[in-house]
């Protein structure tokens, strides 16, 4: 009597035993379909951003390219022209020569040298400002907001660990709801910074815009000074100085 009683609590207590385990074993098989499903979900937000990202990038890269290509056009015309009036003043200062007193001779030739220097300060001035400008668009105007979004969002694809290494791990619910936070905060986030990349794509024309204006005027107020300091020096070379007639 009392060995069957014995055996009956034996059966009682793996009953228990078992039926303990069982319900550790089923809600863990659920646990891990809804791990799986946010891990999956996350990952597949994380890869699109990756792919939206770099053809980001790639469209902010043709505008830099197309933007420093417009600049160097507008000061390659404007440097040759510089050079060819430079050219001019060198070969009339030659080719009167022998009609100039020693001392306008040397006056002019000192007027040259001092506005040929002139000539290239203002030159410098305008590439001056434009590459300011042009590393304005290339540094602060898109990249960093790109560079945050791609340091962000890649942790989508290993929250789900991160969430759990910071949870109660036999808190099922308290788990997902963790994860279904973290999930809209990774969705908001890129949407923040979808609209972020194509405002900052869009920006670039008003610089540009603005640059190419400012950029023109300096060029054309280059040109100018030069023709001004041109007529100076033929001027001069008219009267002989001023200081006597010139040579017949």
């Amino acid at each position: 009597m009392a060995q069957s009683r014995r055996r009956a609590n034996m059966l009682t207590k793996w009953l228990c035993t078992f039926c303990a385990f069982g319900m550790v074993l089923l809600p863990s098989t659920s646990v891990d379909g809804f791990l799986l499903e946010y891990q999956n979900e996350l990952a597949n937000i994380s890869a699109q951003v990756v792919r939206e990202v770099a053809a980001s990038w790639t469209a902010n890269s043709e505008l830099n390219g197309l933007f420093n290509r417009n600049i160097l056009a507008q000061i390659g015309d404007t440097t040759v022209q510089m050079r060819i009036r430079d050219a001019y003043v060198a070969a009339l200062l030659e080719n009167e020569r022998d009609d100039l007193s020693d001392v306008c001779w040397v006056l002019l030739d000192e007027y040259y040298s001092f506005y040929r220097s002139i000539w290239g300060v203002d030159l410098q001035n305008c590439m001056r400002e434009a590459n300011q400008d042009l590393e304005y668009d290339r540094l602060n105007r898109f990249r960093p907001q790109a560079s945050s979004v791609q340091r962000i969002m890649p942790s989508a694809t290993y929250q789900v660990i991160r969430t759990l290494s910071m949870s109660d791990i036999f808190n099922a619910e308290s788990i997902r709801a963790k994860l279904a936070d973290e999930q809209q905060s990774y969705r908001n986030t890129w949407e923040f910074y979808e609209t972020a990349l194509q405002d900052e794509l869009a920006r670039h024309d008003e610089i540009v815009t603005g640059t190419m204006t400012r950029m023109n005027l300096c060029l054309d107020r280059a040109l100018v000074y030069q023709q001004l300091d041109i007529e100076v020096i033929e001027e001069e070379i008219q009267t002989n100085c001023d200081t006597e007639t010139k040579k017949v």
